[in-house]
């Protein structure tokens, strides 16, 4: 061998080292991240450096249900949309579950073609060349796509072993930060229900002591109303009754938080009752150009519930949407119905999600969403989703509302449902 070429190689091995060296460091320092999305962040910022590579995409397995959505992506959206989505029962999973081993896809044509023509199609849809599980204590909690090279030349094994290196310890930093992100979201519920439930006694107490003054001023003011009726002042008299009428509903408002009303519950099909309250609003959707897309993937939609107060709360979040999106140019609502994993051996989760992008809600008025009187809307009384989180806490359910400013929100509801 020439001393040119060993000067290459002995460079080449040199770059490896140094490179192995920086990975090292940098997957110590992964442990110090713990918000999630920037860690993944920092994994497909790294991964794209250590092999050149534009398209890198990280699925994650959700906390409640067997899906794996994407969590990250450097590809366009029309490449992974946040509807994409992988289940437990899938070939693509199941092999992945079974085998902890990097997939090339290019040298596997016998693994691509054991998947689903779905899940095959997917992944030339997003280029992919290698596919990496991400594995905690030998559970299966994500899948790292990365594509074919910019000089469209093969993978060599220092590259796979680097991307090992990396991707071995980013699994557990990310299992980390999830635990981190659920313990921090635990917290948040306790501090807001006690938060709630303070603001709920205030909230009982003004409520009655208002009502009582109220109902005497709008008796005297009928009186009035009569004494003065066909003179210029009777339509003053009117507009103040208004006034009054527009308080009282507040008021009753107000009571409907603090008291919610008792529930009458029975066995409902929630499909059911999603595509009524849809039917109540179609005109509303039709007039304002809203696309809704639903999918039902819940292999069970029965539970015990009160379907006026559930049919009330899908109603107001549905509303809240539409006006969400009035300035946007693709007003569309993406609905989704499902069952978590079980919670133990004789109950579970359903799960029903709303998505719509709209105007989103800021970073730090999100917890306020649930307080009473907190509106973003000229006309609106901010009791809309304080009374809907009653209704769903009386159901020893659960809600949670994620935004982003520019782009959407997404309202999760979770409602407690027996295994058969």
């Amino acid at each position: 061998m020439s001393e040119k070429a060993n000067k290459q190689r002995a460079g080449g091995s040199s770059n490896w080292i140094d490179m192995r060296n920086m990975l090292s460091e940098f997957n110590r320092s992964l442990s110090l991240i713990v918000d999630k999305e920037l860690l993944l962040s920092n994994i497909v910022v790294k991964i794209k450096q250590i092999v050149s590579v534009e398209k890198v995409s990280v699925f994650l397995m959700q906390h409640d249900t067997d899906k794996f959505l994407p969590a990250a992506s450097s590809q366009p959206e029309e490449e992974v949309s946040r509807n994409t989505l992988f289940s437990a029962k899938d070939k693509l999973i199941n092999w992945f579950s079974v085998n902890e081993s990097l997939l090339v896809v290019s040298r596997s044509p016998s693994i691509l073609h054991y998947f689903s023509p779905e899940e095959q199609e997917l992944i030339r849809t997003m280029q992919s060349e290698c596919i990496y599980p991400l594995k905690v204590m030998n559970r299966l909690t994500g899948l790292v796509f990365i594509g074919r090279k910019n000089d469209r030349a093969d993978y060599s094994q220092d590259e796979l072993d680097l991307l090992a290196l990396l991707l071995d310890q980013a699994a557990v930093a990310i299992e980390n930060a999830v635990l981190y992100e659920e313990q921090s979201a635990r917290i948040k519920k306790m501090y807001r229900a006690d938060r709630l439930a303070i603001l709920g006694q205030l909230a009982a107490g003004a409520a009655h002591e208002i009502r009582n003054p109220l109902t005497a001023i709008r008796s005297t003011m009928q009186y009035l109303g009569k004494e003065m009726k066909g003179s210029d002042k009777a339509e003053m008299i009117d507009e103040l009754m208004e006034e009054v009428d527009r308080i009282n509903k507040i008021v009753q408002g107000l009571l409907s938080f603090a008291k919610p009303t008792e529930l009458e519950t029975a066995r409902i099909d929630t499909e059911a009752l999603i595509r009524e309250t849809l039917s109540l609003v179609n005109n509303l959707l039709k007039k304002q150009s809203v696309a809704v897309n639903y999918r039902n993937l819940a292999d069970d939609p029965v539970i015990v519930a009160d379907p006026a107060q559930l049919k009330q709360v899908f109603l107001n979040i549905l509303l809240n949407a539409v006006e969400a999106m009035a300035e946007s140019n693709d007003k569309t609502v993406n609905i989704v119905l499902e069952n978590s994993r079980p919670v133990d051996m004789r109950s579970r989760y359903l799960i029903v999600s709303f998505e719509d992008n709209g105007k989103g809600v800021e970073t730090e008025n999100i917890e306020n969403v649930f307080n009473p009187f907190y509106t973003t809307k000229k006309e609106g009384t901010g009791l809309g989703l304080p009374i809907s989180y009653g209704i769903i806490n009386k159901h020893n359910g659960e809600m949670e509302l994620t935004s982003r400013p520019g782009a959407g929100t997404k309202l999760v509801i979770k409602l407690p449902q027996a295994l058969k």
